[in-house]
């Protein structure tokens, strides 16, 4: 039942408030706003026609550019512009332009700005280059490359006896790359355009400016932009008269659009407050499932996310305050075993147990994270976070060094741990990470039950079982290893009773390994089952062949665990004709002892 205090809240923001608005302070807001807007058009239209004449004056500069462009790369203008000058060449191809007002002057200069050849409105002329444009020309030349032989356009209005000239220069090279500019140093091409009525008639209409023209003034108006030269002087203003759409639109219409927006405001109103009352609701359900996506459903801890997103922060603080910093990486050692034994419901109690464990074992320390599956993340921090991370390790060794009852059934599991400290590089939080990860197998691949620190050997070591992974999977697909087989003699008779089988790396590849190299790695990568059973396969239809004698095979830990195994080797034995009494399948006791009972079950049948 909602309280009264809601209720007049709601009826104040549904009722009370939009009538308020709606018979007195809407039509003054209204009134205020729709000025707004008039005044913002006649703003943003002031600032429409300041970037037109901006891509006025842009426009007239790359349009000459453009053209000069095409002239001074020409195999034919070198051959008319260097050495002895053609004058009837310049005059019938550049000089008679002038007149067709597209430009109106050209100069032939040298780098120095030595005017070679003149031309102006259709006329050759014996004025230089500095006489028309002033020495504001040598500008446009100054940023040539020093290299006579590269191409630039440079340009720039330039005033000269209150006229203002679009100007335009580059240097006069070929096209072809057999032709060459004599001694390597550059004739440039000017070509310049006088800013007169008639242009600024063309741009006004173009560019839809109303009396677009050059005034000397140097004042800043809101209807004008500046003019610059060449070297950044302000040498006058481009302006033209303001359209003011606003003052001619609320003039024209103010009277409907009044009337217009107090019902559409009166509207947004009422909608907006219905809005905010979902978007209030969609926050706090979104506050939620935002704290729900940060935390592992299981076992309530943090997860990965959480785990990047503080560790991210931790990272920050740590290099900045240049404190210490130590990420502790968790897996636990024959959690598999016991899922796949005793199903998941026991799983699942195991992880929570250890979890509530790590928990405690880390209290005050950091955040402790589940990564998913049975791995396990804790960020410890502070000036002592080497040592409180060395100490927390080996807590957590110990806690697990007990097996753990639930629902009658021992589940026995040990735990391998990494440990990467906060380093002097820019690893990131994901390459930290991933450190963090590598020591973790290192502590596996050493034995288990055990912590490990992270240092840079670790990932050529990795690499390299990677390398080895990689060819022993294609040499147990292919067929390529090889099975030798060591005589077992009886010590009476001095008879051979049978053989052992040992697998051998191939004899032709590059690289040899021996067993105490590749059958850890193929442990630690999963192929120990498909190479367990290759070498099963190939002793049994070996053994088969020879006279009474066994053939014992040494079966891999994991290859027991596998409830089809028995299964495997019956069919293997049916397969390559094999009686079951002369194959004998060996493993370490001590591995048997800690399996749990359903594959203990599976092992027995073998072995029996």
């Amino acid at each position: 039942m909602p309280s009264k205090r809601s209720f007049l809240s709601d009826f104040a923001a549904r009722v009370l408030v939009p009538s308020i608005l709606a018979a007195g302070g809407i039509a003054t807001l209204l009134l205020y706003i729709v000025n707004g807007i008039f005044d913002e058009t006649n703003r943003l239209d002031a600032g429409y026609a300041k970037q037109s004449a901006s891509s006025a004056i842009h426009s007239s500069l790359e349009n000459l550019e453009s053209l000069i462009h095409d002239n001074a790369v020409w195999d034919d203008a070198v051959a008319n512009a260097y050495g002895d000058i053609n004058t009837e060449w310049l005059n019938g191809t550049w000089g008679d332009a002038t007149a067709l007002g597209i430009y109106d002057h050209v100069n032939l200069v040298e780098r120095s700005g030595r005017t070679l050849y003149a031309a102006r409105n259709g006329d050759q002329t014996e004025d230089s280059a500095e006489n028309i444009y002033g020495t504001e020309i040598l500008e446009l030349l100054a940023p040539m490359p020093a290299d006579e032989t590269l191409f630039k356009v440079t340009s720039g209005i330039v005033r000269k006896d209150n006229k203002l000239y679009v100007v335009a220069a580059a240097p006069i090279l070929p096209t072809s790359e057999d032709v060459k500019i004599p001694n390597g140093k550059a004739r440039y091409l000017i070509f310049g355009k006088t800013v007169d009525n008639k242009l600024l008639a063309e741009l006004s209409r173009r560019f839809v400016l109303k009396n677009l023209h050059v005034s000397s003034s140097l004042i800043n108006a809101p209807d004008s932009i500046s003019i610059l030269s060449p070297s950044g002087v302000r040498i006058g203003t481009l302006a033209w008269e303001e359209r003011s759409p606003g003052d001619i639109l609320k003039s024209k219409y103010s009277s409907v659009i009044r009337i217009m927006l107090a019902l559409f405001l009166f509207v947004i109103a009422v909608l907006i407050y219905t809005s905010w009352r979902g978007f209030r609701d969609a926050h706090v359900s979104q506050t939620a499932a935002v704290a729900k996506s940060l935390r592992d459903d299981l076992t309530g801890l943090a997860n990965r996310r959480e785990l990047l997103s503080v560790l991210t922060d931790r990272l920050h603080e740590a290099r900045i305050g240049r404190t210490g910093l130590s990420l502790v990486y968790a897996d636990l050692d024959g959690f598999k075993e016991v899922n796949d034994s005793y199903g998941h419901e026991i799983g699942d109690l195991l992880l929570k147990a250890v979890a509530a464990g790590f928990a405690h074992l880390a209290q005050d320390m950091g955040l402790v994270a589940r990564l998913g599956g049975d791995e396990f993340a804790i960020i410890v921090t502070g000036e002592d976070s080497t040592a409180r991370s060395r100490e927390l390790a080996n807590n957590m060794i110990s806690f697990l060094s007990e097996p753990m009852i639930f629902g009658g059934r021992v589940a026995s599991v040990s735990v391998s741990v990494g440990i990467v400290d906060l380093e002097k590089d820019d690893a990131d939080v994901e390459e930290i990470i991933r450190r963090a990860d590598v020591a973790m197998y290192a502590a596996k691949s050493a034995g288990r039950n055990r912590l490990h620190i992270y240092d840079k050997t670790l990932d050529y070591k990795r690499d390299e079982n990677r390398s080895i992974a990689r060819a022993l999977r294609e040499h147990i697909d292919m067929g390529r290893l090889t099975v030798v087989y060591q005589p077992i003699v009886d010590s009476r008779s001095r008879r051979i009773r049978g053989v052992e089988a040992l697998v051998r790396w191939p004899r032709d590849d590059r690289i040899h390994y021996t067993p105490d190299v590749f059958i850890p790695v193929a442990e630690e990568s999963g192929l120990i089952e498909d190479l367990g059973y290759f070498v099963l396969s190939e002793a049994c239809k070996q053994a088969a062949q020879w006279p009474d004698i066994f053939v014992s095979v040494n079966v891999s830990p994991v290859q027991f665990m596998n409830p089809g195994f028995a299964e495997l080797v019956e069919r293997t034995l049916t397969r390559t004709g094999l009686q079951a009494t002369r194959l004998e399948l060996e493993s370490p006791r001590a591995s048997l002892s800690t399996m749990p009972t359903a594959p203990m079950s599976s092992s027995t049948a073998c072995m029996t």
